[in-house]
């Protein structure tokens, strides 16, 4: 007598809704599949009722359609490189398609190529059908598409859906970098068909810094690592295993102490991940080769190129306004907060690295808004588009804390605001060829970044031109870019004018840590502001 190894009817439901953990992983997966279909285009539309729809250029046909619903198949495995553009393909068993049921109820595809079209939807019902094999899908007889494409539309939310949030994760998809691939992004009441109108195109983060090209094992393992100039957000900190055209994971091997400033693809074909919503690396023999060939690497190539990009040092005249700033908000501090010690700044001369008199520049109006602004705009890479957001007065003021010499990371977004009209320059830092451009001058600098001990925050100064943030904070820590064209435009007008640029940025850090929820956090800052800039104008007509 045979006995029977059966599947049970719960086994396919718990597999789609526990194994993707968040809608926006989701929609990332849904975009891979249309790159993996040799879509160049993709549009998501972000619906004020909770549905998002995904659509691409690259329409199925009947084949194609029978391959998209047959789940577990290996053909993205077998057939790895796109038929029409030769992409290396980031799926593999098409499990992606049952990720939706983790966050949406259903999912209706529509699609069209040449003269096939077809319309069917995808909910729970047909997944607890699949015990048997088959599920059979309800098709929906719907107006065909205007154009040879796919639309996915997910409906009836499980959860709310950030479009900031979902817009960063989109960025971090590494085929974004690939030519002949745009993705678009959009906030609407209403869903009309391939509508860009009012769309914004994301783009990849590029990070400035000393890039180090990698080709180990033959060409098995490729890539680039690079040294960044700025502090990294703990998104983008670490080295990116892809698989494909996939990230797979983001890692240090074994080296955290020293890669803080340390991030960067590789990618390695030979690995393999996880099943299901490959988020892992399986440890077989070609992980292990392929560790103890980037580590190495790291050792080798790596780590001795650590010491060529130091934190941006402070001068002399700048300094003088953080002592400023420390004695100036220190005071706000006592009289809105509480006080704290203040600790003494050491000087020592060190070398400098500065451009050359003649390098090229970019002209940039420096005028920055929040992430969305009127008219529900995203940013692109190249900057924030112009604003009429209106700010309280006591906004174009603000405060500091300064730094022991240290890096810290943060994904913190930064509060864009207008300044004046007047445009400004700042060096092309663009080139990956800036080490060979620099110059060595000696300057007096501080021995250590300061600690306003006085306010309790420290303050650690960057220079990256590529980075459209003015700067950022990570718990007690305010990251001011010297790059940015608002410091530079404040720097030029003059000391009162910087003075209260990095004011600015710190009395809104610290109103912010004492009012998280947003209350009460703009009237603090303002007190904070007014207060302080009423101290230094006292002290200044002392002097």
């Amino acid at each position: 007598m045979s006995i029977q190894l059966k599947v049970h009817p719960s086994f396919f439901k718990e597999f789609a809704t526990k194994t993707w953990v968040s809608p926006y992983e989701i929609v990332k997966e849904l975009i891979e599949n249309a790159f993996d279909e040799d879509a160049t285009q993709v549009l998501i539309t972000i619906l004020t009722n909770g549905s998002i729809v995904i659509e691409d250029d690259a329409g199925m046909d009947e084949e194609e359609i029978e391959k998209f619903l047959l789940l577990g198949s290996p053909h993205k495995k077998i057939e790895s490189i796109s038929p029409k553009l030769k992409r290396s393909r980031t799926g593999r068993y098409g499990t992606g398609r049952l990720s939706f049921l983790t966050s949406f109820e259903s999912m209706k595809i529509k699609t069209k190529k040449d003269n096939y079209n077809k319309c069917l939807v995808i909910d729970e019902n047909s997944l607890n059908q699949l015990f048997s094999g088959n599920s059979l899908l309800n098709v929906i007889k719907e107006k065909p598409l205007s154009r040879n494409g796919t639309e996915l539309t997910l409906s009836n939310a499980k959860m709310s859906i950030d479009p900031l949030k979902l817009y960063k994760e989109i960025r971090k998809l590494a085929i974004l970098r690939q030519p002949m691939f745009q993705i678009f992004i959009k906030q609407s009441e209403s869903f009309n068909e391939w509508d860009l109108h009012n769309s914004d195109m994301v783009k990849a983060q590029e990070i400035q810094g000393y890039r180090i090209p990698v080709n180990l094992d033959n060409g098995q393992i490729s890539g680039e690592i690079v040294v960044a100039r700025r502090p990294l957000t703990e998104e983008e900190k670490g080295i990116g295993v892809m698989i494909g055209n996939h990230i797979v994971v983001r890692t240090n091997f074994g080296f955290d102490a020293k890669m803080n400033r340390i991030t960067g693809l590789l990618r390695c074909d030979a690995l393999t991940s996880r099943f299901a919503d490959k988020s892992a690396l399986i440890e077989d023999d070609a992980y292990y080769n392929f560790n103890k060939y980037v580590k190495q690497f790291i050792v080798d190539e790596v780590i001795p190129k650590l010491t060529e990009y130091e934190d941006v040092l402070i001068t002399k005249e700048e300094s003088r306004i953080y002592r400023e700033i420390d004695k100036v908000l220190g005071q706000a501090v006592i009289e809105n907060l509480e006080s704290v010690e203040v600790e003494e700044e050491e000087y020592e001369t060190v070398e400098d690295k500065v451009n050359p008199p003649n390098e090229d520049r970019l002209t940039v109006n420096p005028s920055f808004t929040k992430f969305k602004n009127q008219d529900n705009k995203f940013p692109t890479q190249e900057g924030y588009e112009n604003s009429s957001v209106q700010l309280s007065k006591n906004k174009e003021q603000a405060h500091t804390s300064i730094l022991e010499h240290q890096t810290i990371h943060s994904e913190s977004e930064p509060y864009y605001y207008n300044l004046n009209e007047r445009p400004q320059t700042f060096p092309n830092l663009h080139a990956s060829s800036e080490l060979d451009k620099l110059q060595i001058k000696k300057i007096k600098t501080l021995k250590r970044t300061f600690a306003l001990k006085k306010i309790g925050y420290k303050v650690i100064p960057y220079e990256d031109g590529s980075d459209s943030r003015y700067g950022f904070t990570n718990e007690n820590v305010v990251f001011v870019n010297k790059a940015n064209s608002a410091y530079k435009a404040e720097s030029e007008r003059g000391d009162e004018f910087l003075l209260r640029h990095i004011i600015r940025l710190v009395a809104e850090a610290i109103a912010e840590e004492k009012h998280p929820e947003g209350k009460d956090a703009l009237e603090l800052q303002n007190r904070l502001i007014g207060e302080a800039i009423k101290i230094h104008n006292l002290h200044s007509r002392r002097k």
